[in-house]
Protein backbone atom coordinates (compact mmCIF):
# COMPACT_ATOMS: atom_id res chain seq x y z
CA UNK A 1 0.00 0.00 0.00
CA UNK A 2 2.86 2.72 0.70
CA UNK A 3 4.99 1.78 -1.42
CA UNK A 4 2.75 1.15 -4.73
CA UNK A 5 -1.03 2.06 -4.38
CA UNK A 6 -0.61 5.19 -2.29
CA UNK A 7 1.91 6.83 -4.46
CA UNK A 8 0.06 6.03 -7.61
CA UNK A 9 -3.19 7.56 -6.24
CA UNK A 10 -1.01 10.68 -5.27
CA UNK A 11 0.36 11.04 -8.77
CA UNK A 12 -3.18 10.38 -10.49
CA UNK A 13 -4.70 13.26 -8.60
CA UNK A 14 -1.58 15.25 -9.20
CA UNK A 15 -1.47 14.67 -12.88
CA UNK A 16 -5.69 15.50 -12.97
CA UNK A 17 -4.71 18.92 -10.68
CA UNK A 18 -1.85 20.11 -13.64
CA UNK A 19 -4.21 19.59 -16.21
CA UNK A 20 -6.96 21.72 -14.65
CA UNK A 21 -4.46 24.25 -13.56
CA UNK A 22 -2.15 24.04 -16.74
CA UNK A 23 -3.77 27.44 -17.72
CA UNK A 24 -2.01 28.92 -14.13
CA UNK A 25 1.42 30.33 -13.83
CA UNK A 26 0.56 30.60 -10.32
CA UNK A 27 -1.58 27.51 -9.03
CA UNK A 28 -1.66 23.79 -9.31
CA UNK A 29 1.65 21.41 -9.28
CA UNK A 30 4.50 22.50 -12.09
CA UNK A 31 3.48 21.77 -15.66
CA UNK A 32 7.00 20.63 -16.73
CA UNK A 33 10.61 20.92 -16.59
CA UNK A 34 13.31 23.04 -18.32
CA UNK A 35 17.21 23.04 -18.31
CA UNK A 36 19.07 25.87 -16.62
CA UNK A 37 22.08 23.95 -17.68
CA UNK A 38 21.19 24.54 -21.49
CA UNK A 39 19.93 28.27 -20.86
CA UNK A 40 23.69 28.56 -19.53
CA UNK A 41 24.66 26.89 -22.50
CA UNK A 42 23.30 29.44 -24.71
CA UNK A 43 23.91 32.31 -22.55
CA UNK A 44 22.63 35.88 -23.96
CA UNK A 45 21.98 38.83 -22.30
CA UNK A 46 20.97 38.56 -18.62
CA UNK A 47 22.73 35.15 -18.25
CA UNK A 48 25.12 34.65 -15.23
CA UNK A 49 26.86 31.50 -14.30
CA UNK A 50 29.60 29.03 -14.99
CA UNK A 51 29.58 25.29 -16.21
CA UNK A 52 32.25 23.67 -14.09
CA UNK A 53 32.11 20.33 -15.57
CA UNK A 54 29.85 18.31 -17.45
CA UNK A 55 31.71 14.86 -17.36
CA UNK A 56 33.29 13.32 -14.40
CA UNK A 57 34.21 9.88 -16.28
CA UNK A 58 32.78 6.65 -14.86
CA UNK A 59 34.91 4.28 -12.08
CA UNK A 60 36.78 0.50 -12.28
CA UNK A 61 34.34 -1.65 -11.86
CA UNK A 62 35.10 -5.34 -11.73
CA UNK A 63 32.53 -8.76 -11.20
CA UNK A 64 31.47 -8.77 -7.84
CA UNK A 65 31.39 -5.22 -7.62
CA UNK A 66 29.40 -3.45 -5.30
CA UNK A 67 28.20 -0.76 -7.54
CA UNK A 68 26.87 -3.77 -10.06
CA UNK A 69 24.95 -5.56 -7.18
CA UNK A 70 23.02 -2.84 -5.68
CA UNK A 71 21.80 -1.99 -9.10
CA UNK A 72 21.13 1.60 -8.58
CA UNK A 73 23.68 1.91 -11.64
CA UNK A 74 26.33 4.17 -9.51
CA UNK A 75 28.86 3.38 -12.01
CA UNK A 76 26.59 4.73 -15.00
CA UNK A 77 25.22 8.28 -13.71
CA UNK A 78 28.01 10.30 -15.57
CA UNK A 79 27.36 12.93 -17.72
CA UNK A 80 26.03 14.30 -14.53
CA UNK A 81 27.05 18.35 -14.90
CA UNK A 82 28.09 20.92 -12.47
CA UNK A 83 27.53 24.60 -12.44
CA UNK A 84 25.90 27.49 -11.14
CA UNK A 85 23.31 30.12 -12.40
CA UNK A 86 21.83 32.84 -10.83
CA UNK A 87 18.20 33.17 -11.55
CA UNK A 88 15.94 36.38 -9.99
CA UNK A 89 12.75 36.34 -8.80
CA UNK A 90 12.16 32.33 -8.59
CA UNK A 91 9.78 30.35 -6.42
CA UNK A 92 11.20 27.45 -4.55
CA UNK A 93 8.96 24.46 -3.57
CA UNK A 94 8.35 21.52 -2.43
CA UNK A 95 10.55 19.90 1.04
CA UNK A 96 13.85 19.93 -1.46
CA UNK A 97 13.01 23.79 -2.76
CA UNK A 98 13.67 23.04 -6.41
CA UNK A 99 13.32 26.06 -8.20
CA UNK A 100 10.37 27.04 -10.89
CA UNK A 101 10.21 29.08 -13.54
CA UNK A 102 7.78 31.93 -14.82
CA UNK A 103 6.35 29.18 -17.13
CA UNK A 104 5.35 27.24 -13.65
CA UNK A 105 7.94 24.72 -15.18
CA UNK A 106 10.85 23.14 -12.44
CA UNK A 107 14.27 23.33 -12.65
CA UNK A 108 15.57 19.60 -13.65
CA UNK A 109 19.15 20.06 -12.71
CA UNK A 110 17.50 20.59 -9.01
CA UNK A 111 15.86 17.81 -8.86
CA UNK A 112 18.63 15.25 -9.96
CA UNK A 113 18.14 15.49 -13.74
CA UNK A 114 15.20 14.24 -16.05
CA UNK A 115 15.28 10.62 -15.35
CA UNK A 116 14.30 11.86 -11.30
CA UNK A 117 11.97 14.79 -12.21
CA UNK A 118 8.69 13.11 -12.37
CA UNK A 119 9.28 10.83 -9.40
CA UNK A 120 10.43 14.09 -7.22
CA UNK A 121 7.84 15.45 -4.55
CA UNK A 122 8.60 18.92 -6.26
CA UNK A 123 6.60 17.67 -9.18
CA UNK A 124 2.94 16.88 -7.15
CA UNK A 125 3.55 19.46 -5.25
CA UNK A 126 0.86 22.73 -4.69
CA UNK A 127 2.17 26.10 -2.93
CA UNK A 128 -1.24 27.17 -0.81
CA UNK A 129 -0.86 30.51 0.70
CA UNK A 130 1.54 33.55 -0.14
CA UNK A 131 5.66 32.30 -0.15
CA UNK A 132 7.73 33.59 2.17
CA UNK A 133 9.94 36.19 0.55
CA UNK A 134 13.42 36.31 0.72
CA UNK A 135 15.28 39.92 0.02
CA UNK A 136 18.99 39.83 -1.55
CA UNK A 137 21.66 36.84 -2.63
CA UNK A 138 20.59 33.34 -1.61
CA UNK A 139 22.14 29.90 -2.20
CA UNK A 140 20.99 26.68 -1.19
CA UNK A 141 21.88 22.97 0.41
CA UNK A 142 18.12 21.81 0.38
CA UNK A 143 17.53 19.25 -2.22
CA UNK A 144 15.49 15.59 -2.77
CA UNK A 145 18.15 14.00 -0.28
CA UNK A 146 18.42 17.28 2.36
CA UNK A 147 14.77 18.30 2.70
CA UNK A 148 13.49 20.70 4.99
CA UNK A 149 10.77 18.11 6.38
CA UNK A 150 12.96 15.34 8.12
CA UNK A 151 16.38 14.76 9.06
CA UNK A 152 18.23 12.41 6.44
CA UNK A 153 21.53 10.15 7.01
CA UNK A 154 25.01 11.91 7.34
CA UNK A 155 25.91 10.69 3.68
CA UNK A 156 23.88 12.62 2.48
CA UNK A 157 25.16 15.92 4.17
CA UNK A 158 28.52 14.59 2.85
CA UNK A 159 27.71 13.94 -0.79
CA UNK A 160 24.82 16.09 -1.85
CA UNK A 161 24.85 19.04 0.17
CA UNK A 162 28.26 19.95 1.47
CA UNK A 163 30.15 20.17 -1.98
CA UNK A 164 27.89 22.80 -3.45
CA UNK A 165 29.92 25.29 -0.83
CA UNK A 166 32.71 25.14 -2.81
CA UNK A 167 31.59 27.69 -5.61
CA UNK A 168 30.50 30.17 -2.75
CA UNK A 169 33.51 32.48 -2.99
CA UNK A 170 31.95 33.27 -6.50
CA UNK A 171 29.21 34.02 -5.32
CA UNK A 172 28.43 37.95 -4.03
CA UNK A 173 30.53 38.29 -0.47
CA UNK A 174 26.77 38.46 1.14
CA UNK A 175 24.91 35.74 -0.26
CA UNK A 176 22.92 33.59 2.48
CA UNK A 177 22.60 30.04 2.66
CA UNK A 178 19.23 28.15 3.30
CA UNK A 179 19.68 25.48 4.86
CA UNK A 180 17.29 22.38 6.53
CA UNK A 181 15.92 23.41 9.69
CA UNK A 182 17.00 20.51 11.34
CA UNK A 183 20.11 21.26 13.01
CA UNK A 184 22.32 18.15 13.75
CA UNK A 185 25.40 18.25 14.69
CA UNK A 186 27.16 17.63 11.76
CA UNK A 187 25.45 20.20 10.46
CA UNK A 188 26.07 22.61 12.92
CA UNK A 189 30.01 21.70 13.01
CA UNK A 190 30.61 21.57 9.56
CA UNK A 191 28.94 24.60 9.45
CA UNK A 192 30.90 26.46 12.22
CA UNK A 193 34.23 25.20 10.43
CA UNK A 194 34.08 26.86 7.30
CA UNK A 195 32.38 30.27 9.16
CA UNK A 196 29.31 30.14 7.51
CA UNK A 197 27.01 29.33 10.53
CA UNK A 198 26.05 33.12 10.46
CA UNK A 199 25.32 33.31 6.97
CA UNK A 200 22.31 30.18 7.33
CA UNK A 201 19.00 30.34 7.74
CA UNK A 202 17.68 27.22 9.14
CA UNK A 203 14.42 26.39 6.90
CA UNK A 204 11.58 24.48 7.28
CA UNK A 205 9.07 26.96 4.84
CA UNK A 206 8.22 24.97 1.58
CA UNK A 207 7.05 27.55 -0.43
CA UNK A 208 9.75 30.38 -0.62
CA UNK A 209 9.87 33.35 -3.09
CA UNK A 210 13.71 34.68 -3.68
CA UNK A 211 14.53 38.10 -4.68
CA UNK A 212 17.99 36.84 -6.07
CA UNK A 213 18.45 33.02 -6.35
CA UNK A 214 21.93 31.63 -7.24
CA UNK A 215 21.27 27.79 -7.65
CA UNK A 216 24.49 25.92 -7.08
CA UNK A 217 23.33 22.24 -9.00
CA UNK A 218 24.36 19.33 -6.93
CA UNK A 219 27.92 18.01 -8.13
CA UNK A 220 26.53 14.47 -7.35
CA UNK A 221 24.32 12.47 -5.43
CA UNK A 222 25.16 9.67 -2.86
CA UNK A 223 24.62 7.10 -5.85
CA UNK A 224 26.63 8.80 -8.42
CA UNK A 225 30.38 8.55 -9.12
CA UNK A 226 31.82 11.84 -8.36
CA UNK A 227 36.08 12.50 -8.15
CA UNK A 228 35.30 16.29 -8.30
CA UNK A 229 33.05 16.29 -4.92
CA UNK A 230 35.27 13.97 -3.49
CA UNK A 231 38.05 16.71 -4.75
CA UNK A 232 36.03 19.76 -3.25
CA UNK A 233 35.79 18.39 -0.10
CA UNK A 234 38.85 17.48 0.61
CA UNK A 235 40.11 20.46 -0.05
CA UNK A 236 37.60 22.37 1.93
CA UNK A 237 37.95 20.42 5.27
CA UNK A 238 40.98 18.64 5.68
CA UNK A 239 43.24 21.71 5.91
CA UNK A 240 40.38 22.30 9.27
CA UNK A 241 40.25 19.49 10.84
CA UNK A 242 41.22 18.66 14.55
CA UNK A 243 44.69 16.76 14.42
CA UNK A 244 45.55 17.83 17.97
CA UNK A 245 44.47 14.60 19.45
CA UNK A 246 46.03 11.10 18.62
CA UNK A 247 43.86 8.54 16.57
CA UNK A 248 43.76 4.86 16.29
CA UNK A 249 45.65 3.48 13.28
CA UNK A 250 43.06 0.42 12.91
CA UNK A 251 39.35 0.60 13.71
CA UNK A 252 35.82 -0.80 13.53
CA UNK A 253 32.77 1.62 12.77
CA UNK A 254 29.43 0.66 14.90
CA UNK A 255 26.16 1.46 13.56
CA UNK A 256 23.52 2.53 15.52
CA UNK A 257 20.06 1.25 15.36
CA UNK A 258 18.68 -2.27 15.39
CA UNK A 259 17.90 -2.04 11.37
CA UNK A 260 20.41 -3.01 8.55
CA UNK A 261 22.71 -4.19 11.73
CA UNK A 262 24.76 -7.08 12.96
CA UNK A 263 23.11 -9.78 14.40
CA UNK A 264 25.97 -10.94 16.09
CA UNK A 265 27.08 -7.25 16.77
CA UNK A 266 28.87 -8.56 20.25
CA UNK A 267 30.79 -11.25 18.96
CA UNK A 268 32.39 -9.13 15.93
CA UNK A 269 33.23 -6.55 18.14
CA UNK A 270 34.83 -8.67 20.33
CA UNK A 271 36.84 -10.20 17.38
CA UNK A 272 38.06 -6.66 16.43
CA UNK A 273 39.00 -5.71 19.68
CA UNK A 274 41.25 -9.32 20.19
CA UNK A 275 43.13 -7.88 16.81
CA UNK A 276 43.86 -4.43 18.20
CA UNK A 277 41.30 -2.53 16.41
CA UNK A 278 39.67 0.18 18.33
CA UNK A 279 35.64 0.39 18.22
CA UNK A 280 33.92 3.66 17.66
CA UNK A 281 30.42 4.79 17.11
CA UNK A 282 30.95 7.74 15.38
CA UNK A 283 27.75 9.76 16.11
CA UNK A 284 29.29 10.78 19.44
CA UNK A 285 32.52 11.91 17.58
CA UNK A 286 32.35 15.58 16.86
CA UNK A 287 32.65 16.62 12.89
CA UNK A 288 36.61 17.71 12.77
CA UNK A 289 37.19 14.28 14.76
CA UNK A 290 35.77 12.33 12.84
CA UNK A 291 37.71 13.73 9.67
CA UNK A 292 40.89 13.34 11.78
CA UNK A 293 39.99 10.00 12.71
CA UNK A 294 39.33 8.69 8.69
CA UNK A 295 42.11 10.71 7.68
CA UNK A 296 45.00 9.19 9.92
CA UNK A 297 43.74 5.69 9.37
CA UNK A 298 45.40 2.65 8.13
CA UNK A 299 42.62 0.51 8.20
CA UNK A 300 38.84 0.82 8.26
CA UNK A 301 36.36 -2.08 9.19
CA UNK A 302 32.70 -1.59 9.49
CA UNK A 303 28.92 -2.56 8.83
CA UNK A 304 27.20 -0.65 6.36
CA UNK A 305 26.53 3.21 6.94
CA UNK A 306 26.64 6.36 6.42
CA UNK A 307 29.50 6.35 8.72
CA UNK A 308 31.62 5.13 5.83
CA UNK A 309 30.85 8.70 3.62
CA UNK A 310 34.31 9.52 5.99
CA UNK A 311 35.92 7.36 3.55
CA UNK A 312 36.47 11.07 1.47
CA UNK A 313 39.06 11.76 4.00
CA UNK A 314 41.04 8.44 3.74
CA UNK A 315 44.71 8.63 2.65
CA UNK A 316 45.89 6.87 -0.26
CA UNK A 317 46.60 3.32 0.44
CA UNK A 318 43.74 3.10 3.58
CA UNK A 319 42.18 -0.65 3.52
CA UNK A 320 38.82 -0.66 4.19
CA UNK A 321 36.94 -3.96 4.25
CA UNK A 322 33.09 -2.48 4.07
CA UNK A 323 30.28 -5.89 5.26
CA UNK A 324 26.68 -6.16 4.36
CA UNK A 325 23.55 -7.92 4.49
CA UNK A 326 22.24 -9.31 1.51
CA UNK A 327 19.13 -7.41 1.26
CA UNK A 328 20.58 -3.93 1.01
CA UNK A 329 23.51 -3.28 -1.29
CA UNK A 330 25.40 0.11 -2.24
CA UNK A 331 28.58 1.22 -3.81
CA UNK A 332 29.02 4.68 -2.50
CA UNK A 333 32.20 3.44 -0.14
CA UNK A 334 33.45 1.99 -3.29
CA UNK A 335 33.58 4.47 -5.72
CA UNK A 336 34.51 6.77 -3.42
CA UNK A 337 37.93 4.50 -2.18
CA UNK A 338 38.81 4.54 -5.95
CA UNK A 339 38.78 8.30 -5.81
CA UNK A 340 40.91 8.40 -2.92
CA UNK A 341 42.91 6.04 -3.42
CA UNK A 342 41.94 3.42 -0.78
CA UNK A 343 42.27 -0.62 -0.79
CA UNK A 344 38.62 -1.60 -1.26
CA UNK A 345 36.91 -5.01 0.04
CA UNK A 346 33.46 -6.18 0.75
CA UNK A 347 32.21 -8.98 2.22
CA UNK A 348 28.44 -10.09 1.46
CA UNK A 349 26.41 -11.95 4.47
CA UNK A 350 23.24 -13.46 4.29
CA UNK A 351 20.39 -11.56 6.56
CA UNK A 352 17.26 -11.46 8.82
CA UNK A 353 14.41 -9.83 8.91
CA UNK A 354 15.47 -6.54 10.30
CA UNK A 355 17.98 -6.85 7.01
CA UNK A 356 21.07 -7.18 10.16
CA UNK A 357 23.65 -9.18 8.67
CA UNK A 358 24.64 -12.63 9.98
CA UNK A 359 28.32 -12.55 9.77
CA UNK A 360 31.18 -15.17 8.92
CA UNK A 361 33.79 -14.47 10.79
CA UNK A 362 35.86 -17.19 9.69
CA UNK A 363 35.37 -14.80 6.01
CA UNK A 364 36.09 -11.98 7.42
CA UNK A 365 39.58 -13.19 9.14
CA UNK A 366 40.60 -14.71 5.39
CA UNK A 367 39.70 -11.43 4.51
CA UNK A 368 41.89 -9.46 7.11
CA UNK A 369 44.84 -12.02 6.70
CA UNK A 370 44.62 -11.27 2.26
CA UNK A 371 44.86 -7.67 3.14
CA UNK A 372 47.62 -8.56 5.30
CA UNK A 373 45.86 -6.89 8.25
CA UNK A 374 45.92 -9.79 10.48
Amino acid sequence: MNRRFIPKVIEWGSDILRFLTSASRRFGPVSGCYSDLEELRRGGEGVEGRIILLDQGAPAVKPGSPMLLCKRDQHAQQPFPSFWIRRQKRRLIGPGLAHVNDRKQVSMESVYGARYAKSDPAYRFCPTGKPLRLEGPWMSLVSTWMPVHSPQPYAHWVYDALPRLAVLKELPPETRIIVPAHKTRYQVDSLEMLGLSQRCRWTTETHIEIEDYYFVSPPAMIVCYSPYTIEVMRAMFLPLADFRKPTPRRFFVRRSGAVRNMTNEAEVIGFFEKAGWTIVDLANVPFAEQIAWFAGAEAIAAIHGSGLANTVWAPHGCKILELFCDQYLAGDTEWTAQCVGAEYHSLIFPSDHRMSAIVDLDRVRATLLAARLL
